[in-house]
């Protein structure tokens, strides 16, 4: 190795020692060749993590105590309890990330109506794998908004095996 070193030294004007200590210190300062690798670790399996958000709940009551009178477009009331004889009707618009939700997802809606005080569970199940842009509709039927009043507040639910993916409540709901 010194035979191959000599030529360089030669062309340059270094002291005598000094080529020969720094290739030395190159070869010490060269790491040196490891020996051969442990085999990779497998990679982890892939886990699904399902993910959805609500885009916006709509209420809106429906009056069953109006008809529409033909040709002029308005309403006529037909009942004295205008106000209690119709549904409530929550229609909840949500997304369910890519590459979707299995079967299985529960939409929970919570309510507390003027004349109840507890709170009333709504549960629609959705029976097929949900996924992209999704609208689901609830409504509180007329009998229950005669016996225990309008919907005063209310919590939207998204819920998958128990995992809670998204929630909306009205601005008045505690907790």
């Amino acid at each position: 190795m010194a035979d191959r070193i000599q030529p360089l030294a030669s062309a340059f004007s270094w002291p005598s020692g000094l080529p020969l200590a720094g290739l030395a210190l190159l070869l010490l300062a060269a790491p040196a060749p490891s020996p051969a690798a442990p085999p990779s670790q497998p990679a982890a399996p892939y886990v699904y993590v399902p993910r959805a958000h609500l885009v916006d709940v709509e209420r809106a009551f429906v009056d069953l105590g109006t008809a529409p009178v033909p040709g002029a477009g308005v309403r006529a009331f037909r009942g004295p309890e205008a106000g209690t004889g119709g549904t409530e009707r929550f229609e909840i618009r949500w997304y369910a990330n890519p590459p979707g939700i299995p079967p299985g997802v529960v939409i929970l809606l919570e309510s507390l109506q003027e004349r109840r005080p507890t709170v009333k569970n709504h549960v629609l199940r959705i029976h097929e794998k949900s996924e992209g842009h999704i609208r689901s509709v609830i409504e509180i039927p007329a009998a229950e908004v005669r016996q225990a009043g309008r919907v005063l507040k209310w919590r939207v639910r998204v819920v998958w095996r128990g995992r809670l993916l998204a929630s909306q409540a009205s601005r008045n709901w505690d907790g």
